[in-house]
Order: C-alpha cells, then sequence, then structure tokens
C-alpha cells in the first residue's frame, strides 16, 4: 500500500494515514501543564535529580558545573532518587522545588 501524504496535511492528517498510532493517552496528557517559563535563570537556585543510574553523578555534576558558569546559580541542589524506574517522591519533587 502506498500513501500519498500531501505538504498541507496536518501531523494529525499524516499520523492517521499512516496508520501510526500517539502513544500519548490525551486524557493524561491534559492533566497537567507546564510552569511559565522565567525570563532567566541567573541567580536561580538549581534542583538536580539523579537516579542512581551508571554515571548519572557524574552527568549531573557537569551539568550542574555548567549551569553554575553559564547562569552563576546561587546554590545547587542534588538529589538522588533510589529506584530510577519509578518517579520521584512528593518529598523528593518538594525538596528540589523549596
Amino acid at each position: 500500500m502506498v500513501t500519498v501524504i500531501s505538504p498541507g496535511s496536518s501531523i494529525d492528517e499524516r499520523l492517521r494515514d499512516l496508520d501510526i498510532r500517539s502513544p500519548i493517552d490525551p486524557e493524561a496528557a491534559s492533566q497537567w501543564r507546564a510552569a511559565p517559563r522565567l525570563e532567566s535563570l541567573a541567580g536561580k537556585s538549581g534542583g538536580f535529580l539523579g537516579n542512581k543510574k551508571a554515571n548519572a553523578e557524574v552527568l549531573l555534576k557537569e551539568v550542574k558545573e555548567l549551569m553554575d558558569q553559564q547562569f552563576e546559580l546561587q546554590e545547587g541542589v542534588v538529589v538522588d532518587k533510589f529506584i530510577y524506574s519509578r518517579p520521584a517522591s512528593d518529598e523528593i519533587i518538594e525538596s528540589l522545588a523549596a
């Protein structure tokens, strides 16, 4: 089967024509909204969540150092969650947000 996709068609139409399904649950996706963007990170505190995977600590340290250099972070808080395949607990998220 050959599917012809016209240049003006929407991404939803293209995916439907190719019989590609989105893994995103539209109901779940609509339950949260991203926080508004800050104008700048300069002088802000950074929260870094480690996941105990190999090299995660090294990577987060490098990212933190780069952000310190580029944005002059006031401080950087590094917290590890203990099971990398599970979401961070509310307590961990709140400690990073504080």
